[in-house]
């Protein structure tokens, strides 16, 4: 089966009425944001999204994406595969459905001024919040050794001759 281009806007509220479902890509030409943060530019992003009302009469949607990319090692610099994972689940804020009313298993969103959201915007906010904090190889695959790390010491001396606040500090003994 083909996988087809996820919509860019879609309304939740009326795609979850209908139980509307998609399984398809988010071109990476969209995720500019996420792009960045890459060393190379990386495939389409595979994405599953499922729309639908919950037990307690909460319209809401959920997703999975997922990617591989090629980023660099915080470490080392040199170039490793990563793959990038996400779960999403958001219920949009509406009239009928305000912030404060959504269960905490989804995220609220806004809708824009057409009652719609921006599918792109939310794969790629989603990936790169999936992104590691720093990004670097398993100490057995990088290329710089824990040894061959060196943690300087610090001169206390040097830093208290040069505290812009000795000054105050002398005026406040007087």
């Amino acid at each position: 089966m083909q996988k087809v281009r996820i919509p860019i806007m879609v309304d939740p509220v009326k795609a979850a009425g209908k139980q509307l479902s998609y399984d398809g890509l988010v071109p990476s030409a969209a995720l500019e944001r996420f792009r960045d943060l890459l060393l190379e530019s990386c495939n389409d992003v595979e994405v599953t999204l499922n729309f639908a009302v919950d037990a307690q009469g909460v319209k809401y949607f959920n997703g999975v994406a997922a990617v591989a990319v090629t980023v660099a090692c915080e470490r080392c610099q040199q170039p490793m595969d990563l793959a990038v994972h996400a779960e999403f689940a958001y219920a949009p804020i509406t009239k009928r459905q305000q912030a404060d009313d959504i269960p905490a298993q989804y995220e609220p969103i806004e809708l824009n001024e057409l009652g719609e959201v921006n599918l792109h915007q939310v794969v790629e906010d989603e990936l790169i919040l999936a992104m590691p904090v720093v990004v670097k190889h398993a100490p057995e695959d990088c290329q710089i050794k824990a040894d061959d790390m060196q943690w300087g010491e610090i001169d206390e001396t040097a830093e208290a001759e040069s505290n812009p606040f000795a000054v105050l500090q002398e005026l406040k003994k007087k």
